[in-house]
């Protein structure tokens, strides 16, 4: 098997120990690991994953896409005070129906204030 058909198995393995990672820190964590693949070769295993439909991909926002396993699907809260990023419990029915749209995944994201920001705007008042 060639080096660089390695990386996909790679990845899933990343996502499934870490919910949500961007291509930039995937690629950190495989040079941590001794792996040295350069960011094209990622890059490519991350849209075969896509098209593959292993993986899908969001923004919350902060101009960089974040990777997870679609057969681990969450929806996330994100803070608008420190842009933490908690996963959720998925709460939207797999029935919803669009007239003339096949829907085939969701990705809802909630936004509001973490516990420890709103901890901490009510001692600043």
């Amino acid at each position: 098997m060639a080096r660089v058909a390695i990386i996909p198995n790679m990845i899933i393995e990343l996502l499934t120990k870490n919910h949500l990672l961007s291509a930039t820190r995937m690629l950190e964590m495989l040079k941590t690991a001794g792996e040295n693949f350069n960011k094209t070769s990622v890059y490519r295993a991350l849209d075969k994953l896509l098209i593959e439909d292993k993986i899908c991909k969001q923004a919350f926002g902060d101009g960089e896409f974040v990777y997870q396993l679609r057969n681990n699907h969450r929806d996330h809260a994100v803070c608008t005070n420190c842009e933490k990023i908690i996963a959720v419990e998925c709460r939207s029915s797999s029935n919803i129906k669009v007239s003339g749209f096949k829907i085939n995944h969701h990705h809802t994201i909630l936004y509001g204030l973490c516990k420890n920001c709103l901890n901490y705007l009510r001692l600043t008042k």
